[in-house]
């Protein structure tokens, strides 16, 4: 029988928030891009949307 999948080790308190990288993943192929909203996505050319405080 399997074993379950062991807890993730816990984070110290002062370790402060993760960081949130979903604002670079494409919404079509899943690609995380750290160029995006710079040019289309660069795996599927996919144009991203324009985000907050772009003037298109």
């Amino acid at each position: 029988m399997d074993k379950p999948a062991p807890d993730p080790p816990a984070r110290p308190a002062d370790a402060g928030e993760l960081a949130c990288l979903l604002h670079l993943v494409c919404d079509v192929c899943g690609y995380l891009d750290p160029a995006r909203g710079a040019a289309p996505c660069a795996r599927c050319g996919t144009p991203f949307p324009a985000g907050p405080g772009s003037s298109s």
